[in-house]
């Protein structure tokens, strides 16, 4: 199954740098093997700035641009649990620890999911070549894309469809 879901383009960054191994969601929509693009979405300029200060890099050395689909990942393991072991399960590899540092990114998490939640490793992520802006999929499939989206291939929609078909055969780097 593909899917298409949006994020935060910090976490992009730390997805396509070898730095977060695991997606943390509140429902599983995932299955072991599954393929997730990315659309790099909303965030928190500053979030990012200070990211990219902890790295060493400046923004000229972003892999990714808001407002594109810029690559993606093969879901792994699926895992259910209760908010306590999630956070020990993903304390450090889900990015939150880094970005906001471990108190601040254990109550992100809390209310994020509540009393369980879901993660699932990343592996095998990849970059597009060419990543797909907003405004090609509007002049391709005239949709407007903005904002928080989960896309998948169990949709009716033909334009879903021939987006994920297009999205495929685009040409990647494997990082």
């Amino acid at each position: 199954m593909y899917h298409i879901i949006a994020l935060h383009q910090v976490y992009g960054e730390l997805i396509f740098r070898g730095l977060k191994s695991h997606e943390i969601r509140r429902s599983n929509k995932f299955g072991e093997g599954d393929i997730v693009f990315l659309y790099i979405a909303r965030g928190n300029p500053h979030v990012l700035r200070e990211t990219l200060q902890k790295l060493g890099l400046s923004q000229e050395q972003l892999l990714t641009q808001r407002g594109t689909i810029a690559g993606g990942f093969e879901v792994g393991e699926v895992i259910k649990a209760d908010f306590e072991t999630l956070w020990q399960i993903t304390k450090d590899t889900s990015g939150l620890s880094f970005v906001y540092g471990e108190e601040k990114g254990k109550a992100w998490l809390k209310e994020y999911v509540g009393d369980f939640g879901y993660a699932f490793t990343i592996e095998k992520p990849f970059i597009f070549k060419e990543p797909m802006s907003r405004e090609e999929m509007k002049e391709r499939y005239g949709v407007h894309v903005e904002g928080i989206i989960h896309l998948s291939s169990r949709t009716r929609k033909p334009w879903v469809k021939e987006l994920l078909e297009d999205l495929t055969i685009r040409e990647i780097l494997s990082l």
